[in-house]
């Protein structure tokens, strides 16, 4: 990945950043929406109202990815740094995301163990009715399943092939409930972190519905992006 800054114009900052994978670009798109924004330290202070552009290329793909952010607070730091945060939104023209999206799709039509595209998703997803449980990060998702990881050094007892899972989020169409079982795991290694795979059940219309505008990324949760998942009795006792 490589990035260059250039002012465009007065109280605009425009950003370019380049990837080489569409799948690196999504992850990093859904990475930054789902915060809602960011802080950054810098040597010059910027006006609130300051409006940010940050284009997201992919050499396959002609139409950049724009997520637009604005200024939103200014604070002075010791040695003449300031703190700004940036509250990004993700802009209405949607051609350079379609785009992008077509791209991992058509880049997946050739893999014969997957039945359904994946598309990357960094969204972090707690284990509420357990405490202390480790933190979670949902990692892609298809309309057969999704994939997860797992901050700690092991897997955690509760997840083993064959137990039933559940998955939960609020988008703007509502809640999305997706419910399964967990297919594989994996325990990691020295510089990689444990993961699993689920597999979905069969899923409502309607939950249908939520998970392909989701997956287009029509349907997005309000940010900070959360998820809410559970295991065994737990998982099946709220499944719809």
């Amino acid at each position: 990945m490589s990035q260059t800054a250039t002012k465009q114009a007065l109280g605009e900052v425009r950003l370019k950043v380049a990837y080489k994978k569409p799948e690196a670009l999504l992850s990093e798109y859904t990475r930054s929406i789902g915060r809602g924004g960011v802080t950054l330290q810098t040597r010059k202070s910027l006006p609130v109202g300051t409006r940010f552009v940050f284009e997201m290329h992919n050499p396959g793909v002609t139409t950049p990815v724009e997520v637009v952010g604005e200024v939103v607070r200014v604070t002075p730091q010791p040695g003449e740094r300031y703190m700004i945060t940036v509250k990004y939104d993700p802009g209405q023209d949607r051609g350079g995301l379609d785009a992008v999206l077509q791209r991992v799709f058509d880049m997946q039509a050739f893999e014969k163990l997957r039945r359904y595209p994946r598309i990357p998703l960094h969204l972090p997803a707690m284990e509420e009715e357990t405490p202390f449980a480790p933190p979670f990060f949902v990692r892609d998702l298809s309309r057969g399943g999704v994939g997860l990881e797992v901050e700690a050094p092991a897997l955690p007892t509760s997840v083993k092939v064959g137990m039933p899972f559940l998955l939960e989020m609020e988008l703007t169409l509502g809640t999305l409930m997706l419910h399964g079982e967990i297919a594989w795991t994996s325990a990691g290694g020295p510089e990689v972190l444990p993961t699993f795979g689920v597999t979905f059940g069969t899923l409502r219309p309607d939950t249908v519905e939520r998970l392909e505008k989701l997956l287009s990324l029509e349907s997005m949760p309000p940010p900070p992006w959360r998820a809410r998942i559970c295991f065994g009795m737990d998982a099946v006792m709220k499944m719809p």
